[in-house]
C-alpha cells in the first residue's frame, strides 16, 4: 500500500478518535518546537535560553530573533580547509485565535543564509576527501529564503493539530532539543540534523494527532518544487514528499526528559533527480537529570542529499564544571555513501554567557573512505534576542 493511502487513513483514525474524546486538559500548542509536555508556569519562568522561553511564550505577538556565525578549519595529512559563514533569521507567532474549542496561531521563518570566506562545504569535503560536509549551507554567497508561513490549528482540547502554508517538514517531524536543529545544538551537522533525504521546505498539510502526552502520530504532504524560491510560488504539478511519523516519550512519568520521532518518508521524482524513500529517526533520551542519550539513524534511497545513510550514538551532559546552562557532548558516527563508509568522533561544549548569547567550540577526528585520519576544529556562536 502506497505511503498516502496510509497517511489518509492515519488520519481518517485520528479524526474519530478525537471526536471520541472526552474534554481534558490540553497541551501545550507548538508543534515548530515538536513539543507536546505539559510545563507550569514555574518550570516556564526558570528557563534561562531565549529560544526555551520564546518556544513557550503565551503572548500573542511572540518573535524569535538569532544571529549564528560559524567557523570551521579542518586539516588532512597534506591540505587544509576552512569554511566561515552565517545564518540570520527570524521566526515569528502570532496567536491568532485563542478559544476554549480550538486554537489557530500563524508562524513565519525567514532566514539570511551567508557564505563569507574559504571553501563552501562542498568544496571543504572534498578537498579533505571525506563525505561529512561541516555544519554550513552549500550556499556559494548570500540566500535569502523564506522558511516557513503557515497557519496552525488545534482542536478538540488540542489534540488535533493541522498546520497548512509553507513548512520545513524536516523542523516540524524530527526535532529534538538536543540533535534536531542545526542552529540550536552544537554536534555536526551530520550528527546532528543533516537528513539523507533532501526534503526542503514546501507547500503542504501537516496534521499531528495526540493520543496522550507521550505519544502522538501524524502525517504530512508538500510539494517539492517551486517556481520562485523567494516568494514561493508552488508548482503543485511537479513532485511530492510524502512523510508519516511517530513521537513517543519513554519515562517521563519519573520525571526524565524524552523525545522519540520516527518518520517515514517518500518523494517522488522532479526533473534532474530520481524518486526516493527511506527512515529518519532520532531521539533523546534521559537517564538522570544530567544526562541525555543521543541517538540517530538515517537511511535513504533514490534521492539523497549528501549521504545514503548516517548512524550515530552520543550523550549530552548539562550542567557540566557545575554551570548550570553549560552542555557538553560527545558521539560516535558512522556516515555511508554508495557502500563507502567514514567514521567520526565528534565532541562539543556550549558555554552558556548569558540568555542571549552562547559559543560552543567542537572537534571531530575523522576517519575517512580512504582510511586517512581528518581533524577539524570549529565554533559557534549563537546571539538571540
Amino acid at each position: 500500500m502506497k505511503l498516502k493511502y496510509i497517511l489518509f487513513l492515519l488520519a481518517a483514525f485520528s479524526l474519530l478518535n478525537a471526536f471520541a474524546q472526552e474534554e481534558k486538559e490540553g497541551v501545550i500548542e507548538n508543534n515548530i518546537k515538536a513539543i507536546y509536555d505539559k510545563k507550569n508556569q514555574e518550570e516556564i519562568s526558570e528557563l534561562k535560553d531565549r529560544f526555551d522561553n520564546w518556544a513557550y511564550s503565551n503572548k500573542k505577538h511572540a518573535p524569535f530573533f538569532y544571529f549564528s556565525p560559524m567557523y570551521q578549519y579542518g586539516t588532512g595529512s597534506s591540505t587544509s580547509a576552512n569554511n566561515l559563514h552565517s545564518d540570520l533569521g527570524v521566526i515569528y507567532k502570532w496567536r491568532t485565535v485563542k478559544k476554549d474549542k480550538w486554537k489557530m496561531n500563524i508562524h513565519g521563518w525567514l532566514e539570511q543564509t551567508s557564505f563569507w570566506a574559504g571553501e563552501t562545504t562542498s568544496d571543504f569535503g572534498k578537498k579533505l576527501g571525506m563525505i561529512t560536509t561541516p555544519n554550513a549551507s552549500s550556499e556559494t554567497g548570500h540566500d535569502l529564503s523564506l522558511e516557513q508561513l503557515m497557519a496552525e490549528f488545534f482542536f478538540f482540547n488540542q489534540k488535533l493539530d493541522i498546520s497548512i502554508g509553507k513548512f520545513d517538514p524536516m523542523y516540524l517531524t524530527v526535532f529534538t532539543d538536543y540533535s534536531g536543529w542545526d542552529k540550536y545544538n552544537y554536534f555536526t551537522k551530520s550528527v546532528a540534523s543533516d537528513p539523507v533525504p533532501n526534503i526542503g521546505a514546501g507547500m503542504g498539510i501537516y496534521s499531528e494527532y495526540h493520543l496522550s502526552e507521550h505519544f502522538s502520530f501524524g502525517g504530512l504532504v508538500s510539494d517539492n518544487d517551486a517556481r520562485n524560491n523567494y516568494l514561493y510560488i508552488p508548482d503543485f504539478d511537479s513532485s511530492w514528499n510524502y512523510a508519516g511519523f511517530l513521537r513517543f516519550k519513554i519515562g517521563a512519568g519519573k520525571g526524565l526528559y524524552s523525545s522519540h520521532n520516527l518518520m517515514v518518508y517518500s518523494q517522488t521524482s522532479k526533473a534532474g533527480d530520481e524518486s526516493g524513500s527511506g527512515i529518519v529517526y532520532t531521539a533523546n533520551q534521559g537517564l538522570s537529570d544530567d544526562l541525555i542519550l543521543v541517538l540517530k539513524v538515517s537511511n535513504g534511497t533514490g534521492n539523497i542529499d549528501k549521504l545514503n545513510a548516517a548512524y550515530v550514538a552520543g550523550m549530552t551532559f548539562k550542567s557540566p564544571l557545575n554551570r548550570i546552562q553549560d552542555q557538553a557532548g560527545f558521539a560516535l558516527v558512522m556516515n555511508e555513501k554508495a557502500g563507502n563508509y567514514e567514521y567520526a568522533l565528534d565532541t562539543y561544549y556550549r558555554y552558556f554567557i548569558n540568555e542571549y548569547i552562547n559559543v560552543a567550540p567542537n572537534f571531530q577526528l575523522i576517519n575517512t573512505v580512504n582510511d586517512k585520519y581528518n581533524t577539524v576544529f570549529g565554533i559557534r556562536s549563537f546571539i538571540m534576542f
